[in-house]
């Protein structure tokens, strides 16, 4: 559970195990060490990890914080999914898509949980105007489950329990090869590589090479004159085609015919 200091994280946790497990208090940043909670939900054992807030660097002045703040970052390269929480009653912050970020580049699976909804004035379009303005911030968080909680009420908190399972199981998922390499012929049929200094690029063989996260190898002809627009391309087609929601996937290009 990541986030920013006093977005709600411990209160969050003690929510979702229905007793004061972790320390809260109103002022921001008490909690400055990850603390592990193992919780049983449908007969999967999750390991929640309520964390120290991640501070802009140029806040982290106390050595104690910044020592917190590091272990934090060493967890979120550690963790499968992270539950990235975000005040509903503040305006998304760069800081809140950078946190995010951390996660989605060290390869965990992350849940965005807008928590103290309950305190939110709201119309039938307020969640979907936040969820839009949140989206928009940065193309991966087009990918990842949003849901609107309140750890004061408990509203939706066991909900993103759901989405963990969810977004580990996609983190996990394989493709087979067959699969992989039909999907990939239709994608350069409806659009080519473009070509390098006159010659054709060939992508003539794929392959899912490992999970969590979702890692995919395309051999070529010219793998470094494919274009980074064109590899977006072929990552966008995957996530039509696969879903892979809410966890990050890889693709890399290599020298040759790979069968």
């Amino acid at each position: 559970v990541i986030g920013k200091p006093n977005v709600g994280k411990s209160s969050f946790i003690n929510c979702l195990f229905g007793e004061e497990m972790v320390l809260v208090d109103a002022k921001a940043g008490t909690t400055r060490d990850p603390i592990d909670t193992v919780f049983r939900y449908k007969g999967d054992d999750l390991v929640f990890v309520d964390t120290a807030g991640l501070r802009r660097q140029s806040r982290v002045k106390e050595s104690l914080e910044y020592y917190s703040a590091l272990r934090t970052e060493r967890v979120v390269r550690e963790v499968d999914v992270c539950l990235v929480l975000m005040d509903a009653t503040e305006p998304v912050h760069v800081q809140d898509v950078k946190i995010a970020e951390k996660a989605w580049t060290a390869g965990a699976g992350i849940v965005l949980v807008v928590n103290k909804w309950d305190l939110v004035e709201k119309d039938q379009n307020t969640s979907s105007k936040f969820e839009t303005d949140l989206r928009n911030r940065a193309p991966f968080l087009q990918w990842a489950p949003v849901i609107f909680t309140s750890a004061l009420s408990g509203q939706r908190v066991r909900k993103c329990l759901e989405s963990v399972l969810e977004v580990e199981r996609a983190r996990c998922r394989r493709i087979p090869t067959s699969e992989v390499n039909s999907v990939m012929k239709k994608i350069v049929g409806r659009q080519p590589p473009p070509h390098s200094r006159g010659r054709a690029v060939n992508l003539k063989y794929a392959t899912q090479i490992s999970v969590t996260p979702p890692t995919f190898l395309i051999f070529s002809n010219l793998p470094k004159a494919i274009p980074d627009h064109y590899i977006r391309y072929i990552h966008n087609s995957f996530r039509n085609q696969w879903g892979f929601i809410g966890s990050p996937i890889r693709i890399r290009l290599k020298t040759g015919d790979g069968e």
